[in-house]
């Protein structure tokens, strides 16, 4: 059955799987709305730009205006007065100019019905009163500068101006108004686009920092894994020569012994056999029982290196040997707990069971202390957890952490890690100063297997094995 510290293990390897492509799309979000914020508000300062620029522009043009229209008048009051027609230029010009500024200021003011309405009115007026200007200037040509239709066409155009000045004047305070106003939106705008500018740099600031930082624990971890690794390798190396050290020992007290003793055996057959013949039956009776141990003890070597039970039976039957022998040795009493019709397993995984079973049980004889153990197999669709817990003293603090960090552990835990991690599986070691308890889950993908409901297999096959 999957236990829930397997459950949150797996969902929280998924979610530090996740992390990194979950960062870089909360990224490039962040990025894609600041530069649609950006691009907002420096579309909203162009435009206030634009509109400023415009209303300035009908100020300038109502200057224009007014001053044309003022210079017509004036080159008309000196050509009464002097009746030197050069004074007319500014007239001319003037009457020349005048159109095209009410044209100019039309086309300006088309998003403005106020001030369209006021060109509407102001048009009429100066044409009328350019058509008295006219008038006047065409009468003195042909009459004295005095005269009651000069002061009545003086009379009619002054009215007139006033009430061009007056509209030329309200259109201007509009304008102000207006000028006012987009000086103050452009400076809003202004300050939006600089407090989106602002925020877009802390915004990459703070992700470059993020992907520093991500990077540089990385590189941390990096570097303390290749450390790591560098260590296990000659760690094992290390392991390596005391196993053929032991081998060699094993080799040589044992089997070498007894091959020694055979020889021996032999040269006797072969000096005294007609000399002694009533010791020959004796002599061989010796031999046979120095071969059969030669032989069990070749075997029990070879069992150890590698059990051909775990080949030709499976975990269960190569547990149960391993255990049997275990607890011989030791004196340990092992409780296990296995299902009864265990179904075999891919190749490896077994043998990753069978190699953490037995680091275990050499790790609880050499420093728990503890005179008795657990062992518990258990089967779920798609996985299979391997518990192994003792009674001791348990494993120091600083060991733990090490453990955790990954970090100066021993062979025997770092190998452990290693074959679980590589079969995609997870290992824990808990230990509370009252034992250790040490748990493997490994995902095991077989069609049958795989399609059960979750739940316990079968039930579980208790076996306690003495000392």
């Amino acid at each position: 059955m999957k236990s829930k510290t397997d459950t949150s293990g797996s969902i929280a390897r998924r979610s530090g799987q996740q992390v990194p492509w979950l960062g870089f799309c909360v990224a490039v979000v962040i990025l894609v709305l600041i530069a649609l914020a950006a691009d907002d508000v420096t579309t909203r300062l162009e435009d206030s730009q634009y509109w400023l620029n415009q209303t300035q522009e009908v100020e300038q043009e109502l200057g224009r205006l007014r001053g044309d229209l003022l210079a017509a008048e004036s080159a008309r009051l000196l050509y009464l007065i002097t009746g030197n027609e050069t004074r007319l230029n500014s007239y001319y010009s003037g009457a020349q100019r005048i159109p095209e500024d009410l044209d100019l200021l039309k086309n300006l003011t088309a998003d403005n019905p106020i001030e369209q309405q006021r060109l509407a009115e102001l048009r009429p007026i100066i044409n009328q009163r350019m058509g008295l200007l006219k008038e006047s200037i065409e009468l003195r040509k042909v009459g004295p500068p005095h005269s009651d239709k000069q002061d009545e066409l003086t009379i009619t155009g002054t009215a007139l101006s006033n009430q061009a000045m007056d509209i030329v004047q309200n259109m201007r305070d509009s304008e102000d108004n207006l000028l006012k106003q987009r000086e103050s939106l452009s400076r809003h705008t202004y300050g939006s686009v600089r407090l989106v500018l602002a925020i877009a740099f802390c915004a990459v600031v703070i992700i470059f920092a993020g992907s520093f930082r991500r990077l540089w624990v990385e590189l941390h971890e990096r570097r303390q894994a290749e450390e790591a690794v560098r260590k296990l390798n000659g760690r094992i190396l290390q392991v390596q020569d005391e196993e053929r050290r032991k081998v060699a020992r094993e080799l040589h007290d044992s089997i070498g012994q007894v091959l020694a003793a055979l020889k021996m055996n032999l040269s006797l057959l072969d000096g005294n056999l007609r000399e002694h013949p009533e010791q020959q039956d004796q002599l061989l009776i010796e031999s046979r029982k120095l071969i059969d141990q030669g032989i069990s003890e070749a075997r029990t070597l070879s069992h150890l290196l590698h059990p051909p039970l775990l080949d030709e039976m499976g975990f269960a039957s190569a547990a149960r040997w391993l255990v049997d022998g275990f607890s011989g040795r030791s004196n340990i009493q092992v409780h296990l707990e296995m299902p009864p019709d265990l179904y075999r397993m891919p190749g490896e995984i077994e043998l990753t069971l069978f190699r953490v079973l037995q680091e275990s049980l050499t790790n609880i004889h050499r420093h728990s202390g503890s005179s008795t153990a657990d062992i518990l197999l258990e089967r779920a669709p798609g996985r299979v957890m391997l518990t192994v817990r003792d009674y001791g003293k348990g494993i120091p603090p600083a060991v733990m952490e090490k453990f955790r960090r990954n970090a100066g552990i021993g062979v025997g835990l770092a190998g452990m890690r290693e074959r679980v991690n590589e079969l995609g599986g997870r290992i824990e070691l808990r230990s509370e100063g009252s034992g250790t308890m040490l748990q493997v889950n490994l995902p095991v993908l077989e069609g049958k297997e795989a399609d059960e409901a979750p739940g316990p297999s079968v039930p579980l096959e208790t076996e306690t094995i003495q000392p």
